[in-house]
């Protein structure tokens, strides 16, 4: 089974707390992604912010940061853990993607569409 390193995207699109919702809901559309990581300078991980979160703003109308809304201490698997540790959090927690650290810093993340081709893999070899 490959590694969490083979499979992750590295370097993902982030953003910081203070930058405006504004700003990342383009920045969602324009990139067609779902989410994003939130990150300070030091690229550590303070959050991450989904479409689910977005849809906050029309309850909480005055809120219009990032941090106001993002989901804060977001579940990680650390870059050497076992791939199957990604996969549980995926389905554990009905994930649409998990983010990856190396001490705490954020170095990537892996979807679920990133791993079906490591899972077709996988079972292939296994027949084959």
């Amino acid at each position: 089974m490959p590694t969490i390193r083979k499979i992750m995207k590295p370097d993902p699109i982030t953003v910081g707390p203070e930058d405006s919702i504004q700003a990342v809901l383009e920045l969602l559309i324009e990139n067609r992604i779902s989410g994003v990581p939130v990150v300070d300078a030091d690229n550590s991980i303070l959050g991450v912010l989904s479409e689910k979160d977005v849809l906050k703003v029309f309850y909480e109308p005055e809120s219009d940061t990032v941090a106001s809304i993002m989901t804060h201490d977001p579940t990680t698997v650390d870059i050497e853990a076992p791939l199957v540790d990604v996969v549980d959090c995926l389905m554990t927690h009905d994930f649409r993607r998990v983010l990856i650290h190396e001490k705490g810093k954020l170095v990537g993340l892996i979807s679920r569409a990133d791993i079906m081709p490591a899972i077709l893999r996988s079972l292939l070899h296994r027949v084959g």
